[in-house]
Parts: structure tokens; sequence; C-alpha cells
């Protein structure tokens, strides 16, 4: 008889602090929506006002997800909206001449 495997562990779940997929949607659109780094503070205010407010460990979980999607970057001035790269961009960066 095959033996169960043992689940795996989360590595971004967290007691009190799992986001919904409706969250994690929230604050890719308000980091789209921004055109510029936003604060996580101005985060948490947008979701609020737009009626999906949430809490700083909610944020800070969908935030390390999403990062690690490459989906967002965290700099000094906040959070920043990553586009995807297109595939003619990807390739030139691949086989560019290097500086």
């Amino acid at each position: 008889m095959a033996q169960v495997a043992k689940a795996p562990r989360p590595r971004f779940a967290k007691p009190g602090a799992n986001p919904t997929l409706e969250t994690i949607e929230y604050v890719l659109a308000a980091l789209r929506k921004a055109g510029g780094p936003v604060s996580r503070n101005r985060l948490l205010a947008a979701l609020g006002d737009w009626g999906h407010s949430t809490t700083r460990q909610s944020l800070n979980a969908a935030v390390n997800f999403l990062g690690d999607q490459g989906m967002i970057a965290e700099g000094s001035k906040g959070l920043l909206w990553v586009p995807e790269a297109s595939q003619e961009l990807l390739e030139a960066i691949r086989k560019g001449p290097r500086l």
C-alpha cells in the first residue's frame, strides 16, 4: 500500500494572517491604479475606502505572496506594481549583448 505523503508546510499562511483571494485582487488593483509607489498605510486606507478593509497581517501576507510571484516590488518609497514583461523583451534580455 502506498504511503500517504506529509502535507506541505504553508509558506505564506500564518495564524491570523490569511488573506482571501479577494483581498489579494484588491491589493493588486490598488497598486495598478496608483501609477507609482504606495505605502502600506495608503494601501490599507484605499482598501477601506473601497469597503474592503483588512488587517495589517493579512496585507503583509498578500504583499509577500505577490512579491514572491514577481507581481510587485518593494522599494524605499513603497510598493510598486511590476507589469509582466513581453516575450520579445525577455528574449532580448536573454540573448542581448552584455556590458
